[in-house]
């Protein structure tokens, strides 16, 4: 009960930080241009607070804490003449089309420069970092036929420093979607003999694993993290399942042999397809023998049983602190915005290229579950998060949906280029459509959120 009033809080706390940003964007770039802001409003439902201003801006929070709003009227619509006799202020119709496009972008950019100052900040003071040493390899992968080790550092993907395992990432997606050839600067820790490797990387691969750690996928597991031989997976109809092997069972010996890595009895097990393997397992306290006939993969030519380990975390030594001056640090977090946005971008292209994409959209819930996680964990990591929804936010925000500020600039380019205002009519008929495909939008992110969970 407690983890889910904490998931709930923190969602609210994370929501609430966007939104708030967004709206005082449009808000500061307004009372900039000495424009007349009717009211400043945080949330939806019942009022809890109000407050106004020398200026005649009525302030709300209201009960539930989602979703907000600046309220800038086109001409005069309350009794609130005085505050603008009085500060000579000016109507929203008043102002000129530049002035009018900047009012409308002023969210969108102040949730990019939220952003840029959280990873400002985060450069400056440290990032807690891990260096990019291998603990595990998975026998049959693309990691041990380019023969990478345990115990190796990757230093360079080609010729570019690397520093922890989030930059390897991330320069493993750039560089195979551009060159789909690698080559990798290593070296075994406590040696400056540099090795290199050639990683070739097809086309089947990327579209294989486009949702997932490609360092996990090459078949290289990160130090800190340990395989650990409890099943946790049994694949069904596998010879696992057949030989009744439940999750739960710790694996003691292979043949007789001491389970040593996972890397050995991966080794093992696909080098005797079609064969009776005894194993020794742990369940409940009580030690039990198995006869299990591995299963042969013709296309691979391979032994299989069907279960997949546990990963577990264990202590780390190989941290470090990714700290840089004030000035990289600001030229730096510029740097990491852009290729968020890039980022972006590619995901929203690879949305639409495939209409069943739209299933794996997530939603609020996932964005609180996550949050609520890295806030655990640690709270720069929870900060790094809150720069990429930001982002996310600005982009959206910039989509041409009549609702949201892309739909506006819309409208007034429309208006500027034609020459003629929309009906009020025509513009409810419009809000309302746009509307409804939001919510049906966020249906579907519900949906696939209460899928995960």
């Amino acid at each position: 009960m407690f983890s889910i009033l904490y998931d709930i809080i923190i969602f609210i706390i994370t929501i609430s930080s966007l939104i708030i940003v967004h709206e005082y964007g449009h808000f500061y770039i307004a009372r900039l241009f000495n424009i007349y802001i009717e009211c400043f409003s945080l949330g939806f439902g019942k009022k809890i607070f109000q407050y106004r201003d020398k200026y005649g801006t009525n302030y709300i929070l209201r009960l539930i804490p989602f979703g907000g709003y600046v309220k800038i009227p086109d001409s005069i619509q309350n009794n609130n003449i005085k505050y603008i006799k009085k500060f000579k202020l000016l109507f929203f119709n008043e102002i000129n089309f530049l002035k009018k496009i900047l009012v409308i972008l002023g969210g969108p950019i102040a949730n990019i420069i939220f952003a840029i100052l959280i990873y400002w900040v985060i450069f400056f003071i440290g990032l807690p970092i891990k260096k990019n040493i291998i603990n595990e390899i998975n026998y049959i992968s693309i990691a041990n036929l380019i023969g990478l080790k345990p115990n190796f550092e990757i230093k360079k993907i080609n010729g570019i420093n690397i520093n922890n395992w989030n930059f390897l990432n991330t320069a493993l997606i750039r560089n195979i979607n551009i060159h789909h050839k690698i080559n990798l600067e290593i070296n075994k820790i406590n040696s400056n003999f540099i090795k290199n490797k050639k990683l070739n990387i097809n086309n089947n691969f990327l579209k294989f694993s486009k949702e997932k750690n490609l360092i996990l996928m090459l078949g290289i597991l990160p130090k800190g993290l340990k395989i650990n031989p409890t099943i946790t997976y049994i694949i069904p109809g596998s010879p696992a399942e057949k030989a009744k092997l439940h999750i739960g069972d710790k694996i003691i010996s292979v043949e007789g042999r001491k389970f040593i890595n996972w890397y050995n009895f991966q080794k093992f097990i696909y080098n005797h397809p079609n064969k009776t393997i005894n194993i020794h397992i742990k369940r409940n306290q009580k030690n039990i023998n198995f006869r299990i006939l591995s299963s042969f993969r013709k296309s691979k030519n391979i032994g299989f049983l069907g279960f997949l380990p546990q990963i577990i975390n264990i202590k780390d030594t190989s941290k470090s602190i990714y700290r840089l001056s004030f000035i990289k640090s600001f030229k730096k977090s510029i740097n990491e915005t852009l290729k968020s946005i890039k980022l972006i971008l590619k995901s929203f292209i690879y949305l639409l290229n495939n209409k069943k994409n739209i299933y794996k959209l997530n939603g609020p819930l996932s964005i609180g579950h996550i949050a609520s996680i890295l806030v655990r964990n640690n709270f720069i990591y929870y900060f790094m998060f809150l720069a990429l929804i930001n982002i996310n936010l600005s982009i959206i925000n910039l989509f041409p949906i009549p609702i949201l500020d892309g739909g506006q600039l819309l409208f007034l380019i429309f208006e500027k280029i034609s020459g003629k205002k929309l009906s009020y009519k025509i513009k409810q008929l419009i809000y309302t459509i746009s509307i409804i495909i939001l919510i049906i939008i966020m249906g579907f992110t519900l949906i696939n959120d209460f899928k995960q969970f």
